[in-house]
């Protein structure tokens, strides 16, 4: 019988939803590819060897100073069997795998998790911080750029066209909403794009049954006190930066607290200013901190959470969290663009603010207050009904769906004559782990997750 065929999945070190989605997928299809996940940083590259019983290996493999890419990638491909090659993110090694990929005979795909190939941004975001629509005129981004120091040196003429000659030679391009595939081919158009929406909640938040001796009791989540009265509580889910609204909702709070409204924010996860756990003197603005994606329904509860809301600054190509709310039988509030509104609308299980109310964030307050008012009580119920009842992608479905795109992929690509690299000695692929077991898998899994 030949070996399970070996995929690459390529990713940055940031964690969230684009690593939580590469898991994912890894889990749901380990008995029938080899997996391999590459956590692809300048020069040095962790991978880790998946194995079909939920088992891993790791090893830090590192580009010499004078090793050309193509030799380093090559090299790395023939070590482990790789045949097909998935791009998450780049990120962190951009240049080294544009150069890499134009060499290589292995085939590659790509699954959109922001909109980076288009915008550095990585969400369309101007210089106001906020999500500029999606322009698409060089000389109007370009601008833009310019008037924001990180991007400053960035030349998106240049930008897009390496961009678009990496997604021109891609086997598959993956989307996980409508929105995101849309978006990439405003600005790549000749692109074929598959929608597949990521299976939620995701193998990180589900409940599982472990094997006896399998997990370690799991202690309950630490929380913070809230006052004991009626005053109603907005939850913001996840890892929150500014182009996840952390200003916004500093400056909600600020504005809860000027115009003496009842109610109160609690973010169950984490800002970039601060990390939790955390609470104002009034208790108008709480940060959890991290947490582990099991506790979020009994988090919700303790914080008496009864509308969760989305107070981004640019659009979602999924969200998770939004995924996690719904299964946590909460309602939103997002934002009129992006996956967000495109998951809300028409669902009953949330609202949108209208434009106006998302660029005016008194606003947005006052759109909140409206949906926690007493006279609304029954259109919450009935919206929190129809978030429980909300039907989820599932893994099964988003893993079946990407591997006919694999199989697609292999059979395409040329029958190699000999390998065109040679793989590396067994020196240069350094353990770094030792053999982890599924049950310590997920706690290493989980610790990088919130």
């Amino acid at each position: 019988m030949s070996p399970a065929p070996g995929v690459l999945h390529v990713i940055h070190g940031h964690g969230g939803g684009t690593e939580h989605y590469a898991r994912a997928l890894v889990d749901a299809s380990r008995t029938r590819y080899r997996h391999h996940l590459a956590i692809a940083i300048g020069d040095a590259w962790q991978v880790e060897e998946h194995a079909d019983d939920g088992s891993m290996r790791s090893f830090d493999v590192r580009r010499r100073p004078d090793e050309a890419w193509p030799d380093f990638f090559g090299g790395l491909c023939a070590s482990f069997g790789i045949g097909l090659v998935h791009l998450h993110n780049i990120s962190g090694c951009r240049d080294g795998i544009f150069a890499a990929l134009a060499a290589s005979d292995v085939p590659y795909g790509y699954t959109v998790h922001d909109l980076g190939f288009a915008c550095p941004t990585l969400l369309f975001l101007g210089a106001d911080g906020n999500y500029c629509f999606e322009q698409t005129d060089p000389a109007v981004c370009g601008a833009c750029l310019r008037a924001q120091p990180p991007f400053a040196g960035v030349d998106i003429v240049d930008w897009r066209a390496r961009h678009r000659a990496l997604l021109a030679r891609a086997a598959f391009l993956i989307a996980p909403s409508r929105w995101a595939a849309t978006a990439l081919k405003r600005y790549f158009p000749d692109l074929a794009v598959e929608v597949i929406p990521h299976g939620a909640p995701g193998v990180w938040a589900r409940r599982e049954v472990a094997a006896a001796g399998d997990e370690t009791p799991r202690a309950g989540p630490r929380t913070l006190a809230l006052p004991d009265d009626d005053v109603a509580t907005i939850a913001v889910l996840g890892a929150v930066g500014p182009d996840k609204g952390a200003r916004r909702l500093e400056r909600l709070a600020a504005l809860v607290r000027t115009a003496g409204r009842r109610m109160r924010f609690v973010l169950i996860g984490y800002m970039d200013v601060q990390h939790g756990p955390w609470q104002s003197d009034d208790a108008v603005l709480t940060v959890h901190g991290r947490y582990d994606p099991h506790d979020l329904p009994d988090l919700l509860a303790h914080y008496r959470a009864r509308l969760v809301a989305f107070p981004s600054a640019g659009p979602e190509t999924f969200c998770f969290t939004l995924s996690e709310a719904w299964a946590a039988g909460l309602p939103v509030v997002v934002p009129p663009f992006g996956a967000l509104a495109e998951r809300v609308a028409g669902s009953g299980a949330g609202w949108l603010w209208s434009e106006p109310e998302w660029r005016d964030e008194a606003r947005m307050l006052a759109r909140m207050g409206e949906l926690l008012a007493p006279g609304s009580a029954a259109a919450l119920a009935a919206a929190a009904e129809r978030a429980r009842a909300a039907p989820q992608p599932t893994l099964a479905a988003m893993a079946e769906r990407t591997l006919r795109l694999y199989a697609e992929a292999a059979r395409a690509r040329a029958p190699e004559i000999a390998p065109a690299v040679a793989g590396m000695p067994a020196t240069r692929l350094r353990r770094v782990l030792h053999r982890l077991t599924p049950a310590r898998l997920r706690g290493a899994v989980k610790a990088r997750s919130r």
